[in-house]
């Protein structure tokens, strides 16, 4: 016992060190936990949205494979163009999830690469999407303009 009693105070300082412990691993292990819960659910939005397209184009695949030249100056021009503001959403949410997302996206921004030509301004997205469409937009030099409308 007379050990016991010279080690008292130590053994009394123990739960504090073990709650100023516990609060050290809190400070280190919520902020990545928060972190994690995040990505799960920007990933699970962006699949979200991306299901949301491919049902817009299951629906209107006249606007997935339209000329952008022929038909830019009709009704048919406007629901083309929220067409692509809504694959341009897409592919952002998308591809701030992780690189995973490049390759689809950018087959399916090329198929509208007329009209991302025909935009002079493209820089109000993401830093992945900017990327993105940079590269993409390397090859307007080989798309036709389009005519001027009469």
């Amino acid at each position: 016992m007379g050990g016991l009693a010279r080690h008292a105070a130590a053994l009394g300082a123990l739960p504090a060190v073990i709650t100023a412990l516990a609060a050290v691993l809190a400070l280190i292990v919520i902020p990545w936990q928060l972190a994690a819960t995040d990505r799960i659910q920007r990933g699970q939005t962006a699949r979200e949205i991306y299901r949301e397209f491919l049902a817009l184009t299951v629906n209107k695949p006249e606007l997935a494979v339209a000329d952008w030249c022929a038909i830019r100056d009709t009704r048919d021009g406007a629901a083309y163009e929220a067409y692509v503001d809504f694959l341009l959403y897409t592919a952002e949410q998308a591809l701030d999830t992780g690189p995973d997302w490049e390759a689809p996206m950018r087959e399916h921004l090329a198929d509208h690469l007329p009209f991302l030509c025909s935009r002079p301004d493209l820089t109000q997205f993401s830093d992945p999407l900017a990327a993105l469409l940079t590269g993409l937009r390397k090859g307007c030099k080989a798309v036709p303009t389009c005519p001027d409308p009469l």
